[in-house]
């Protein structure tokens, strides 16, 4: 009998430890999933912007340009103009002509800028010209001037924009580009895009992400294939 009792002591005794063991197990916590962040971003601007010759009182669009280029040459001169079109006959002087397109898409205030990219030596250069100061970061490649004819209606003659003459009230009309003293090292196409742009948040990693650009694409020997 003794032996039963012991028995069933020792049994509930184990059961005992067992439960209690069971009750002083750590909870597992439990990790709350961080959902990262999507960014979403809807460019509304919609503007039309090209290049183009200006040749008496017509605009014609330009796409493309192939030539044979040496240091200091000037490679082109080109207008730049709110519209896609092949051909645009003026009825006032281009000045007048630009702006008055131009405020029919500039609510909220739109700037123009421009990208470049090429291979110099086979390594990728990539750069974004939206004031003065940027037209001379690859200088030995390329020298870049900016002009506002706008600004400049009624002279016959006018310089390109200087640092000191930018302001929020500038309008980049057109664009020139002379070979810098490497430019020879660069035998692939060029591609120059010009956008228009109302704040940073067009850009990802400096790269413009909008909707409103053209581009143009050149090449400075004769032997680069578009």
């Amino acid at each position: 009998m003794k032996k039963m009792i012991c028995l069933l002591l020792f049994i509930l005794l184990l059961c005992g430890c067992d439960k209690l063991d069971k009750k002083t197990l750590p909870k597992e916590e439990k990790k709350e999933e961080t959902i990262p962040e999507v960014e979403v971003y809807n460019d509304l601007n919609h503007t039309p912007i090209s290049f183009y010759e200006l040749k008496g009182n017509h605009l014609e669009k330009k796409n493309t340009l192939t030539g044979s280029f040496q240091g200091m040459d000037d490679i082109f001169f080109l207008q730049l103009f709110p519209s896609n079109d092949e051909r645009i006959d003026l009825e006032n002087d281009f000045a007048d002509s630009f702006y008055q397109e131009f405020i029919k898409y500039n609510n909220p205030p739109i700037k123009i800028g421009f990208s470049i990219d090429f291979l110099l030596d086979n390594k990728p250069i990539h750069y974004n010209i939206l004031t003065p100061n940027d037209t001379m970061k690859e200088e030995q490649s390329f020298l870049v001037y900016l002009y506002d004819d706008y600004i400049n209606r009624g002279k016959s003659f006018y310089s390109h924009i200087e640092s000191d003459d930018y302001n929020e009230s500038t309008l980049f009309t057109a664009i020139k580009f002379q070979c810098g003293g490497n430019c020879q090292n660069i035998t692939r196409p060029i591609q120059l895009k010009v956008f228009t742009y109302d704040s940073q948040d067009d850009f990802s990693n400096d790269v413009y992400r909008g909707n409103s650009y053209s581009t143009f694409t050149f090449c400075i020997h004769r032997d680069c294939s578009l």
